[in-house]
């Protein structure tokens, strides 16, 4: 990969994937998954404004329309759930250099401003002042949390129940959880507003909206036509609240269908970012709806290839 990365020749294009860029304050609070350091972002933007052609989510989307394929090195930057920390520390960042970048909201998190329910999960476990959980659909488990191993498997036990859950079982969960953990400290509001959404734009006007369903759903595990009034008013109300009609979409944990991606289209979006397992590189032919992202990372180790056109997306094969 280096080699062939060396050489320059690879064309196509990267879509970086980021969640939350946030301070020390902050990250306590987060999902190491979805956390990338402040001082991280700024050095990998760093990078991305001397080393690669960084453009606009729809500037890459009209390139592939016209049946293009885009220059080695070009690179899209997104973020996932409208972590406050977007505004506070990843745009002046981004203005900085310059970059502009693509920000998909999950709207019924952005109208209650609340705290997305996997950082609310971690912050449960990691306060918690009680270390016995009983958990699970039909024939609960109990996970001893202070062991290592069964912490672990105690906390993706709950992750996995609330990602599958619609947006009121997903509460009623997670008061179960905080009444059987009793967490000393609950996490601050770490998700925008609207009225924060929008000084965002007028702001740093480097951004671009799209959508992320109303309630952060994993859109392959609920009813077609649960799933078609999550994307038609996820569009509307993007529109009712910015004035704009959104372009872009990001399909939820990128699971996505050939009916989904007719739903969006027909809800209104130019083009979605979604699908596990494909290739990370971007070239034309491609199916707009089915653009593949890869995360951006915690560190500097390997960015470089991470986002060359070189990238064959071995990480994701390895499982790394």
């Amino acid at each position: 990969m280096r080699l062939a990365a060396g050489r320059g020749q690879i064309q196509g294009a990267l879509i970086l994937m980021y969640h939350s860029v946030g301070d020390a304050q902050n990250a306590k609070w987060l999902d190491p998954a979805n956390h990338v350091p402040a001082a991280i972002f700024s050095r990998q933007m760093e990078f991305l404004a001397r080393e690669r052609k960084v453009v606009a989510l729809d500037e890459l989307v009209s390139t592939l329309q016209k049946g293009i394929t885009p220059a080695a090195g070009t690179v899209v930057i997104t973020f996932d759930d409208g972590y406050l920390d977007n505004l506070t520390v990843a745009a002046p960042i981004l203005q900085r250099y310059k970059l502009p970048a693509t920000l998909f909201l999950p709207i019924g998190y952005i109208d209650r401003a609340e705290t997305q329910w996997v950082d609310q999960a971690y912050s449960a476990f990691k306060f918690r002042s009680n270390s016995r959980l009983v958990w699970g659909a039909g024939v609960a488990t109990t996970f001893n949390l202070d062991d290592r191993a069964e912490h672990q498997a105690g906390y993706l036990a709950v992750c996995e129940q609330l990602l599958q859950a619609g947006a009121r079982k997903r509460r009623e969960l997670l008061d179960e959880l905080f009444g059987q953990l009793h967490p000393t400290s609950l996490p601050p509001r770490l998700t925008m507003n609207w009225h924060e959404v929008k000084s965002l734009l007028r702001s740093y006007p480097c951004f671009e909206i799209g959508g992320h369903t109303l309630e952060h759903t994993d859109l392959s595990n609920v009813s077609g036509e649960e799933a078609q009034k999550e994307l038609i008013t996820c569009a509307q109300r993007l529109e009712e609240e910015l004035g704009v009609q959104p372009h872009p979409f990001s399909f939820c944990y990128g699971r996505t269908s050939d009916s989904l991606r007719r739903m969006a289209a027909t809800a209104g979006f130019e083009a979605a970012c979604g699908g596990e397992g494909l290739d990370p590189v971007i070239k034309a032919p491609a199916d707009l709806f089915r653009l593949p992202r890869v995360a951006g990372p915690a560190s500097m180790r390997r960015f470089d290839l991470l986002t060359s056109s070189a990238n064959t997306g071995i990480w994701r094969r390895l499982g790394r």
